[in-house]
């Protein structure tokens, strides 16, 4: 039945290469690559990625090497992955796949690099794998739906284990019996629970993917034995999801496809304006957008409502909170704070700023509620409006409705709002202001990633990403 799924997912992979791909398809890898790489190196500070970086990175003896992108020291590369993954994710500043609900960029990112480095890979080849890796983390979310995320599990480290683990099967030059078993053995490290988002653990999910998916190919390189019928009956797809059977999956998987149009061509790929939950950031922009029409501030503020499609409140569960973390889960949060300031940045998710007085007193002010129903396809999370309507206590109100996030495909970024988002995170790496010399190595190492192409080793191009860490800046590793 299913099998028949692994088989075409294989041949897939294995026939992949740089001339398939469309140039759109090249230019939308390149742009997620240097975003999350980007955001890893801002995540290098936040005290998740240390406390990872403090017990792993000494595993430096034997076996093969690679960079740890915010240091620029060569430890074993699946540490490196995981450290690297961590830090991907630690910001929750990292691009969204709102049709799985995931984030694909950073585990399939955190593990690639790594890997291509150590192996000696080039530029084209780093894109094929992350076209695979992310199209294999999508198709396989879409089989699933919803179910699979409402009950519990967090989609980008489950499917980006198995997404990230046929990326780096395509990098091993595996034939297609090593490809299914290397996503057999990577079925079985897939794991992640939302219960743990507003704490460093939810980070730590992107980096575990990543350096599950390198060790379930490292292990398949080695003959380790898995079973090819993983995603047949009582597999993962039945495991995932609670009482669906794989029989439930037949004819969704019948329908999928490999090699043609990529799913982010279709349907494009949400890239991130505000370091928060993705759930967010359309009514933080419709916060800021009535902010400028309208004289309400958070002193005259009496409320503000917001309402949702099904399910858009199912990630934001920290209502009073108390820490950065649990702000960039807090719709009460994220209302108030584009209120107050005006614009929503790293520097908004500090404990610091999340327990400022104004705000902690005001919090019950912000009444958010989903729409009655369910939504099962997954276009209707960017289609159906998000509704906010902001009063002041003198009686006046101003309502908007917002269709696309800033950075969706409905609303997608510029090269150029591309190019700030990085000089921002590179910039957030130091406690002090880039000088003219740094910020024109910022915007050299930009350029040289929209030229990603062009590297005969990817190595080549990381080498510069960690030496303007490790050198012009603030060592952000103890």
């Amino acid at each position: 039945m299913t099998q028949a799924f692994m088989k075409k997912m294989a041949a897939y992979i294995h026939g992949a290469s740089y001339s398939s791909l469309s140039e759109e398809m090249i230019r939308l890898s390149k742009l997620a690559i240097l975003d999350t790489v980007g955001v890893a190196l801002a995540g290098g500070r936040e005290a998740s990625v240390q406390k990872v970086h403090a017990v792993f990175a000494g595993r430096k003896a034997g076996g093969e090497q690679a960079t740890v992108w915010m240091t620029d020291e060569k430890i074993l590369l699946e540490y490196a992955a995981l450290i690297n993954g961590t830090a991907t994710h630690a910001l929750d500043y990292d691009d969204v796949a709102p049709s799985i609900l995931a984030h694909p960029s950073a585990p399939v990112t955190a593990a690639i690099l790594p890997f291509a480095e150590h192996a000696g890979e080039s530029g084209e080849d780093v894109i094929v794998a992350y076209v695979i890796g992310t199209e294999v983390m999508t198709k396989l979310g879409k089989a699933m739906g919803f179910k699979h995320y409402d009950l519990g599990w967090h989609a980008t480290s489950t499917l980006g284990t198995v997404g990230a683990a046929a990326a780096c099967a395509y990098l091993a030059g595996f034939s297609e019996e090593q490809i299914a078993n290397a996503l057999a053995i990577s079925a079985s490290m897939s794991s992640g629970l939302q219960k743990n988002f507003g704490t460093m653990t939810k980070p730590l999910h992107a980096g575990l993917a990543a350096q599950y998916a390198i060790q379930s190919v490292l292990l398949a390189a080695e003959g380790f034995e898995a079973n090819p019928d993983v995603f047949e009956a009582r597999g993962f797809f039945e495991a995932f999801t609670g009482q669906e059977t794989a029989a439930d999956f037949q004819q969704e998987l019948e329908g999928i496809t490999f090699g043609g149009l990529h799913d982010y061509e279709e349907h494009g790929l949400s890239v991130k304006k505000y370091p928060c939950c993705y759930f967010m950031h359309r009514f933080i922009s419709g916060v800021l957008e009535a902010r400028e029409e309208v004289p309400i501030t958070l002193e005259t503020l009496e409320e503000i409502e917001v309402t949702v499609p099904p399910g858009g409140l199912t990630a934001l569960i920290h209502h009073q909170p108390a820490t950065g973390l649990q702000g960039k889960f807090s719709a009460e949060y994220a209302c108030l704070a584009a209120l107050k300031d005006g614009v929503v940045q790293l520097q908004s998710f500090t404990d610091e700023q999340v327990m400022r007085g104004n705000i902690q007193k005001n919090l019950f002010r912000v009444k958010a509620k989903e729409e009655a129903g369910d939504i099962r396809d997954s276009q209707e999370i960017e289609t159906l409006p998000v509704l906010i309507k902001i009063t002041d206590r003198a009686g006046h109100s101003v309502e908007k409705e917002i269709l696309h996030a800033p950075g969706s495909k409905g609303k997608p970024m510029t090269v150029d709002e591309h190019r700030k988002k990085w000089v921002e995170c590179l910039s957030y790496i130091s406690t002090e202001k880039l000088d003219q010399r740094q910020m024109e190595n910022a915007h050299e190492l930009f350029e040289q990633g929209l030229g990603l192409e062009a590297f005969e080793r990817i190595g080549e191009w990381l080498s510069g990403v960690s030496g303007f860490c490790s050198k012009e800046n603030e060592r952000v590793m103890p």
